[in-house]
C-alpha cells in the first residue's frame, strides 16, 4: 500500500511539473487561453468588443492589449489583464474563471516582458 501511495505521488508530481511547460507567448496565450475562454460572441470578440477588447485572434488581442494598456510588461501586479483574472469580486471570465495554471502562464508571460506583444503583425 505504501508503495502504491509513493507511485501515485510521483506520478502526480510529474504531471504538475509538466502541465505548464507551455510557451509563455502572446500567440500561445491568445490561441489556447483567451480565445476559447474570453472571446465568445457576446464578450471580447471582434464582433462585440466588450469594453473595446477582442481576444479572438492574435492581432486583435495585441491591439486590444496595447491600445487599452491592459498590461504593464514585466509587472503582472500592475496589469489589468492579470488583476481581473485573480480578483475575488467579478473575476473574469464571469461564467467560468480560468484554471490556476492558465493564470500562472499569463502572469509568467507578463513578468517575462510580454513576448510577442510588440511584434508587428505578419
Amino acid at each position: 500500500m505504501y508503495r502504491l501511495v509513493l507511485v501515485a505521488a510521483a506520478v502526480t508530481a510529474a504531471c504538475d511539473q509538466t502541465d505548464n511547460n507551455r510557451p509563455a507567448t502572446l500567440e500561445y496565450i491568445t490561441e489556447a487561453i483567451l480565445q476559447p475562454s474570453c472571446s465568445q460572441s457576446v464578450c471580447h470578440s471582434s464582433y462585440k468588443q466588450e469594453f473595446g477588447y477582442a481576444f479572438d485572434t492574435v492581432d486583435a488581442a495585441r491591439k486590444s492589449i496595447l491600445n487599452n494598456g491592459l498590461i504593464t510588461p514585466s509587472d503582472s501586479t500592475a496589469s489589468q489583464l492579470y488583476l481581473v483574472l485573480i480578483r475575488t469580486q467579478k473575476r473574469m471570465p464571469y461564467d467560468a474563471p480560468l484554471p490556476d495554471k492558465d493564470i500562472e502562464l499569463i502572469k509568467k508571460w507578463i513578468d517575462d516582458g510580454a513576448p510577442g506583444l510588440t511584434e508587428a503583425s505578419q
